[in-house]
């Protein structure tokens, strides 16, 4: 009986030593580290509205474009706005839902605009201070 509780007892310790041993991947850290945190959205709507307003004018889109990427930032401020509460709890959870989300939503952006536009697009990013009051910033974070 001594002999079983005691190989319990080692089988726990172990088990417990073994799990603190676990490690993140590499570059798991430094995606956090470098999170920029998302603007809020409100009325998604709106929001989408002033979206496509701006890329109208900094892009010169024409009337189907502008309506195709209406409706292309409307599904994905729709779809973003569900993930967004994990950007303040957990950012490593929001980035891994996010980047496939904005990758098809670029895609489709890329189809609607056509390589000259999608690539002045890219350019529009907002960096640095400009960040958290630049519309565009729902789009890329």
């Amino acid at each position: 009986m001594k002999k079983i509780v005691l190989f319990f007892a080692l089988m726990t310790g172990a088990a417990t030593v073994s799990h603190a041993q676990i490690k993140l991947p590499a570059g798991a850290g430094v995606v956090v580290k470098n999170f920029i945190a998302p603007p809020a959205i409100g009325d998604v709507g709106k929001t989408a509205s002033g979206i496509a307003d701006l890329l109208g004018s900094k892009l010169s889109l024409g009337a189907t474009e502008k309506k195709s990427t209406l409706d292309a930032v409307t599904s994905f401020l729709g779809q973003k706005k569900d993930i967004l509460g994990l950007a303040k709890s957990n950012p490593a959870d929001y980035l891994k839902k996010f980047n496939p989300l904005q990758q098809g939503f670029m895609g489709k952006m890329k189809t609607i605009l056509g390589a000259a536009k999608y690539a002045k697009l890219l350019g529009l990013k907002p960096s640095g201070g400009n960040v958290a009051g630049n519309l565009l910033s729902n789009l890329f974070f």
